[in-house]
């Protein structure tokens, strides 16, 4: 190993991770309000940072990684605790088992370096795949007025909401639902706090198997706002074109972008992760059809994942 190499492993923290004894949960029940009554229940899977369990080989550099105008920072850091510094706002992550996200890997970067350029003030965010919520504490930074997150997993929910509470902001401004909860059409004003329209801004960072099923494509472009952008993510570059197809003539796209991940970047993140190296992708979207009565699922029969 080289000097440079030693010096970075030096000047990283571990970042923490949540006890592995999964909170256990029923799907069929209203997750968010799950999230609200247990986050600091007696027995709870949810931890302070002064009882973390170290993540095998997770790290961050002490100065955080800069991506957009948010710093990701272990939580138990005490690097720049004032709200902003240098332009950047500061993003702590506890880190849930099976809630990841820390800006390590390329489709994460570009997600939030999105999320940054895009959110506006008072936008109502839907975070699918949400993970440890990086990409809804940097939506609430740069403005939105609540984000949805949304994941399979019960824990991933509990960490991101966590994680939003401990960077400042308030209960209100986050629910978490799971996968089977998000029904076409089913996020309006009673969830979404945004005229009964559907959402502003749609991030899904998930693998191209799940973006192109039916239920999910469905869920996505009912429940996004006439005009509401989309950026999806987790995909490879050859993965574009069936992306493009199972969304159709609902999308306008704007932009694909890529992003490299190198086995000599990070070895300990691929190591704990398992990362897929290579080129990655980032498809950017907007809605362009306003009818809502429209067969949706027919959009994703020719999709090839």
């Amino acid at each position: 190993m080289d000097s440079e190499s030693n010096s970075r492993e030096k000047d990283a923290v571990t970042v923490g991770r949540i006890s592995n004894n999964t909170a256990t949960i029923d799907s069929s029940r209203r997750l968010s309000a799950w999230v609200v009554e247990n986050l600091e229940a007696p027995g709870s899977s949810i931890t302070t940072a002064s009882t973390l369990q170290a993540g095998e080989n997770d790290t961050l550099p002490v100065d955080g990684l800069c991506i957009g105008n948010v710093r990701v920072l272990a939580a138990e850091s005490t690097y720049l605790d004032d709200k902003r510094h240098d332009g950047y706002f500061p993003v702590r992550l506890l880190l849930g088992r099976n809630g990841w996200g820390t800006g390590v890997h390329p489709t994460t970067r570009l997600c939030l370096d999105w999320i940054c350029q895009t959110v506006q003030n008072g936008n109502v965010v839907l975070d699918y795949g949400c993970g440890s919520g990086i990409l809804s504490v940097a939506a609430l930074h740069n403005g939105a007025r609540r984000c949805i997150g949304v994941d399979v997993e019960a824990e991933a929910l509990v960490t991101a909401s966590r994680n939003v509470q401990i960077n400042g902001f308030d209960d209100s401004t986050f629910a978490g639902l799971h996968v089977r909860e998000v029904l076409p059409y089913g996020l309006t004003t009673s969830n979404t706090d945004n005229d009964g329209v559907g959402v502003d801004v749609v991030v899904a960072n998930i693998l191209i198997g799940q973006l192109v099923r039916p239920s999910m494509v469905a869920a996505i472009v009912t429940n996004l706002a006439p005009g509401g952008l989309v950026c999806l993510s987790g995909i490879r570059p050859h993965e574009v074109d069936s992306l493009k197809v199972a969304y159709g003539e609902h999308m306008e796209w704007l932009d694909c972008q890529y992003a490299e991940l190198s086995a000599d970047a990070t070895p300990g993140s691929l190591q704990s992760y398992g990362f897929d190296c290579g080129r990655w992708s980032r498809l950017v979207g907007r809605k362009t059809s306003s009818d809502r009565g429209g067969d949706i699922e027919r959009m994703s029969e020719l999709a090839v994942s």
